[in-house]
């Protein structure tokens, strides 16, 4: 199911669908983001969960007006650029803002690539933390098989059937509890240690 079959249908998702689906996968690496922000001193985990926040409220209660454009710019400046630090954490956080970006953009500009640049980034994430641990770079055919990639695919094939679900509030809100995995994210940091 993964690959184009996969990405043909991410693309023919309407708006919301894209938004959902990016936000949700943003809401999986909220932890990458948190624990880096802790861990060097720079962005602000409690930042990131607001924005994540203020999406979902958005997309479920009717009449919910807020300045979308106004809270992805007052977090820009909280994303860390890899280059500028030495912790690896830089990079799961970049993969969880470039989500939470394209989870904002979906609603601000519409391109209609949104869920695949969050799906991009969540997979990136997974797939740069397996060479990570094998200290290796590793074979189209090695990440396929590793057992975080495996998991990363079937958790977006199944949040892909659950977004094409009917537009109901309850439906986005299990989808959001689905996303937040107890508070594990996808290369299983958790905030809970």
């Amino acid at each position: 199911m993964f690959g184009d079959k996969f990405y043909k249908k991410l693309n023919k998702l309407m708006p919301w669908q894209q938004t959902v689906f990016a936000l949700a996968l943003a809401e999986r690496m909220y932890p990458n983001y948190h624990l880096f922000a802790e861990a060097s001193g720079f962005g602000d985990g409690a930042r990131f969960r607001h924005c994540l926040d203020v999406l979902w409220t958005y997309l479920t209660i009717k009449g919910s007006r807020v300045d979308l454009s106004a809270e992805l710019e007052s977090f820009e400046p909280l994303i860390p650029d890899p280059s500028r630090f030495e912790s690896y954490g830089a990079y799961p956080a970049l993969d969880a803002c470039v989500a939470l970006g394209a989870a904002y953009n979906s609603v601000i500009c519409r391109i209609g690539e949104e869920a695949m640049e969050a799906s991009s980034a969540s997979l990136g994430t997974v797939a740069g933390f397996a060479e990570l641990l094998a200290e290796r770079d590793l074979s189209e055919e090695e990440l396929y098989e590793h057992e975080l990639v495996e998991a990363e695919m079937e958790f977006q094939v199944a949040l892909l059937e659950q977004v094409a679900q009917p537009r109901e509030a309850e439906t986005i809100l299990a989808i959001r509890d689905l996303a937040a995995q107890d508070g594990v994210s996808n290369i299983g940091i958790s905030l809970q240690d």
